[in-house]
């Protein structure tokens, strides 16, 4: 994204690296926890700094230990081990170790021994220790190799050293927001009359991947017309049409730092209810945007964008179950702003919390779609928040 220069600070990512550690061994010793065993992707990279192969076919491929002291113990799958190995600077190259593939019983057997070791080169045979996701066949493996190790969850523990971001991780989050709004440039300016949703995804994701990206947020939505409702959530082939709606959801990792946003946009001039629909969106993200601050709670945040819905008449046709969700080097995190159905606990904004705001207003029987979503990178700061996406609306869904 950007080049190195010698005039300007920019991310400091061996600092983010040990802010990161530092955050995590702090909520381990709340929770006592000698060691946390990670096989998932995001938490690996927080963990060691590993970028990780990503792809359908990848279960459980790589790990990596952390514990209360001591340099962490990476796995990387066995096709990545050996170029990890010479470029992983940050960690010594013999806690860069081989591992097996963790998704059939004989493997686990044989890879078990090696979990063991870097357990034991830390120090730690007993006691509390964390792990992520495992199989049931990969959970008893672990419960044999150490018997008297305490196994309970890890992944809480991680996820709450994840939600507040370091100084780093916010300018990282920054450029990969920047990264989104030159996809979304090009591909709202590739909406026009025969275009298909799927040539309007290959737009952006040109843009995005020429800039280093590398991943695709989730499985990206470009849908429009009466693929809106119900809303296809993936690109089709479908041609865009004068008068459809089109509603361009994506986003991408940078460097482990994932960013996304969600714009609608009408093809040629919308009709009336199409500019209500829209417009109620609109002013529920402005109404959301109201309560993010710190010391607002989730149901302040969730409850503002449920009064725009009531209020405008829209409240059985809404999807605003899920509101937001936080967002960072994984693409959709834990805690998440929505009614209490989707939640859990009420939680409290803090400062350098990062979400993914998306209000969703699906209406059903709307020539051309009526299906509108908005969204927007937000962080939160010392006195309120700022929206790190900058892609702008629809002017004339807007006026």
């Amino acid at each position: 994204m950007y080049f190195i220069t010698d005039w300007v600070k920019r991310v400091d990512f061996d600092v983010l690296r040990e802010m990161r550690i530092k955050s995590l061994r702090q909520k381990m010793k709340e929770r006592n926890l000698r060691a946390i065993l990670s096989f998932k992707h995001e938490s690996i990279r927080y963990m060691t700094g590993l970028r990780p192969i990503w792809g359908p076919i990848v279960l459980i491929r790589s790990a990596a230990i952390i514990a209360q002291e001591g340099d962490p113990v990476c796995y990387p799958t066995g096709g990545d081990w050996a170029h990890r190995k010479a470029t992983a600077y940050w960690l010594k190259p013999e806690n860069i170790r081989l591992l097996g593939a963790l998704e059939d019983k004989i493997l686990i057997q044989k890879s078990l021994p090696d979990l063991r070791r870097g357990f034991q080169d830390l120090g730690i045979t007993e006691g509390r220790i964390g792990v992520d996701i495992v199989t049931p066949d990969l959970f008893d493996g672990l419960r044999e190799m150490m018997p008297k190790a305490e196994w309970v969850d890890g992944d809480e523990c991680l996820r709450a050293a994840r939600t507040v971001k370091n100084e780093e991780e916010v300018k990282l989050m920054r450029i990969a927001s920047q990264c989104v709004d030159i996809g979304f440039e090009a591909a709202i300016k590739a909406v026009s009359v025969g275009r298909r949703e799927c040539e309007i995804l290959g737009e952006a994701n040109h843009a995005m991947y020429n800039l280093g990206m590398e991943i695709p947020q989730c499985n990206s939505i470009v849908a429009s017309g009466e693929n809106l409702c119900p809303l296809a959530r993936f690109a089709s082939d479908r041609i865009i049409r004068n008068g459809d709606l089109v509603f361009i959801d994506m986003g991408g990792c940078f460097n482990g730092m994932f960013a996304e946003a969600t714009r609608t946009v009408i093809c040629g001039n919308p009709s009336k209810e199409q500019k209500e629909i829209y417009r109620t969106v609109y002013e529920s993200m402005n109404a959301i945007l109201n309560q993010m601050k710190p010391g607002k709670t989730n149901a302040d945040v969730y409850g503002a964008c449920a009064e725009v819905f009531k209020k405008r008449g829209f409240e059985k046709y809404s999807l605003f179950t899920v509101t937001g969700h936080s967002i960072g080097v994984g693409g959709w995190e834990l805690p998440v702003i929505g009614g209490p159905a989707v939640s859990g606990a009420e939680f409290t904004l803090k400062p350098r919390m990062i979400f993914s705001l998306e209000p969703t207003l699906i209406v059903p029987d709307i020539p051309g779609g009526g299906g509108v979503r908005l969204e927007e990178e937000v962080l939160i700061t010392e006195t309120g928040n700022e929206v790190l996406t900058k892609t702008p609306y629809d002017e004339k869904l807007l006026n």
